[in-house]
């Protein structure tokens, strides 16, 4: 190639480069591909294409491009650290984990590299060797974010909440406006709190940080509810769905790490629960599984299933459920609205610790009425309020509703419910103690 053809795609190239940093990626791809048609085997344009497609979604169409750059020139750490991003991405943990080791062999002060790697074994629950990187990160640059951040939360889910809260605040004095680090400060408080006072009331750390958080977003609704919980706000009869929504968009990647820690039983136990509700599976029901989440509930459900309808107002863990191609359909959607526009559509609805988050009952068990064909079935989970609490429902300090057995009976009947059942059980522990619980079932009673 002559030395005025190699400039000219030279600068090709770095306008390409342009053009993406300035979010025009469909001009950047068909530069990078008019590169690639002249040389086929161009190390960045085959680096950079590969970024644009895992930006675009296409994770496999990334880590071929990024892989044959790596083949044109095998010392290219930026492509090998962007190969393991779009690992981590994907969730291949174990292969994002031996990009970032690739770097941090040949630049071993790199600190995105060390961050990056302390994600990976977070997600692979090694947590003392991700807390090592991280502090590793943080001391090749205090000045660096979202290594503070991502320290953080490795200190967060190793329980090590004192050093969590000191990481956030570290991420927030460095950047005020910084969302997901003022979530893990109120989560992190928010837990040495909940542990030490043993349930009582007087929170006053988690309040003030959820001031603070505030003080940069005050039009949030997450801090605005979880203050009026914290607070024990009595007017509120369910949790807004703006907040259901970020918590469980936010929490989709953890979720079911975060419930094994929670030793979460019910899985496990809805087998049983259904099979006495309605006796041995013969996958000939229509079943709603409302606030499905990542669909952990569906291999229990499946079995007596003629088809299963999965809904969840967050879309984050919508695509998890998806991967487990289990449901016939996926809906996102709050449930009240949604079962409000199906009349007689299911023979079975079950809610697994998805009506913690309404206070007030009838709305959502109107139209679960509405949604069961005659003699339908439903069944559902909740947290059971102290027996010496008079109330109907709680809201507590942990964003959840406790509701009374006589309150569960009164708003059954009232929707149009029969053969109701209530048990007492635990579905998960919490601060090392099983969580009180109710188990409900009932029929749809006939017309």
């Amino acid at each position: 190639m002559s030395a005025k053809h190699a400039s000219k795609l030279n600068s090709k190239f770095k306008h390409a480069l342009d053009l993406h940093e300035q979010g025009k990626r469909q001009q950047a791809g068909k530069l990078y591909r008019s590169i690639l048609n002249a040389r086929p085997g161009h190390p960045g344009a085959l680096l950079y294409l590969g970024v644009l497609s895992h930006q675009q979604g296409e994770g496999e169409a990334a880590i071929r491009l990024i892989r044959q750059a790596i083949q044109q020139q095998p010392g290219y750490l930026d492509a090998f650290m962007n190969l393991g991003n779009v690992y981590q991405g994907q969730q291949r943990f174990s292969e994002a984990e031996d990009c970032y080791r690739k770097v941090i062999t040949h630049q071993p002060d790199d600190v995105s590299a060390h961050s990056n790697l302390g994600v990976c074994l977070r997600r692979l629950e090694r947590f003392d060797e991700a807390i090592s990187v991280g502090r590793k990160a943080v001391e090749l640059d205090p000045e660096y974010l979202i290594a503070w951040y991502n320290l953080g939360n490795a200190y967060r889910v190793a329980q090590k909440f004192n050093q969590a809260v000191v990481c956030y605040q570290h991420a927030i004095d460095l950047k005020p406006d910084f969302p997901l680090a003022h979530d893990g400060l109120c989560q992190s408080t928010f837990q040495l709190e909940h542990r030490s006072l043993l349930g009582k009331r007087s929170f006053s750390k988690s309040i003030a940080a959820y001031e603070q958080w505030l003080l940069c977003e005050p039009d949030n609704a997450l801090p605005q509810f979880m203050l009026q919980a914290i607070r024990g706000d009595e007017k509120l009869t369910r949790a807004p769905d703006s907040v259901v929504r970020t918590m469980f968009d936010q929490f989709a990647s953890t979720f079911e790490q975060h419930l094994g820690s929670l030793e979460y039983k019910l899985p496990q136990q809805l087998t049983g629960m259904v099979q006495e509700l309605l006796g041995p599976p013969q996958a000939s029901l229509k079943i709603f599984d409302g606030g499905c989440g990542t669909g952990l509930c569906a291999p229990a459900l499946k079995p007596w299933a003629s088809k299963l309808i999965g809904v969840d107002i967050s879309s984050a863990m919508l695509s998890k459920a998806r991967e487990k191609q289990l449901y016939d359909n996926l809906f996102e959607s709050e449930l009240t609205h949604f079962l409000e526009h199906y009349q007689a559509a299911f023979d079975l609805a079950v809610f697994a610790d998805t009506l913690i988050y309404f206070g007030d009952l009838e709305d959502v068990l109107r139209a679960t009425a509405h949604a069961l064909a005659n003699g339908g079935a439903l069944l559902f989970t909740l947290e059971a309020s102290p027996a010496q609490n008079s109330k109907d429902y709680s809201l507590h300090p942990t964003g959840r509703y406790s509701h009374s057995a006589v309150y569960v009976e009164k708003i059954l009947k009232a929707c149009g419910f029969s053969r109701i059942r209530i048990g007492y059980d635990s579905t998960r522990n919490e601060v090392g103690k099983a969580v009180p619980g109710l188990v409900v079932s009932a029929r749809k009673s006939l017309t």
